[in-house]
């Protein structure tokens, strides 16, 4: 013998829009995945220009050595390699601009409308967690 539970209607669409919410966030963390994997080098080697070109500051306000040069030098490198950052993050950018759109559209608009219609209350604002919430936190510190 089964049994069928029935769901109303307004928790069905909550479960509904609530899944296809994580949906694309899943989606977008792959995406984010994949572009910090594919741009690796590429912000590496930003982050290393940009820890050359204080180091000539440093240099400067230190020892007051002329390092105009340098660092112009190192400038035109690193906006070389943040259009090459920028060509390769493109088409990943392009991707996750709809998801993000949803996630907010569903974050901001569809979910709170859809937990009033199963609660009969609007979602308001929170200032302190709850103590479950709380207690789970901490446990993940340790």
């Amino acid at each position: 013998m089964s049994t069928q539970v029935v769901i109303p209607k307004e928790i069905e669409d909550l479960i509904n829009v609530v899944s296809e919410r994580w949906g694309y966030y899943f989606g977008k963390r792959v995406l984010m995945s994949e572009l910090m994997r594919v741009t690796a080098t590429e912000r590496a080697i930003v982050r290393a220009i940009g820890q050359k070109i204080q180091a000539k500051i440093s240099e400067y306000m230190e020892n007051g050595t002329d390092v105009r040069e340098d660092v112009k030098v190192l400038q035109s490198e690193l906006m070389r390699v943040k259009a090459a950052l920028k060509e390769k993050s493109t088409p990943f950018y392009e991707k996750m601009r709809p998801l993000n759109k949803a996630l907010s559209y569903l974050d901001k608009e569809v979910i709170p409308r859809a937990l009033e219609a199963v609660t009969g209350e609007k979602v308001a604002p929170r200032f302190q967690l709850s103590d479950n919430v709380y207690k789970a936190l901490e446990t993940r510190k340790r």
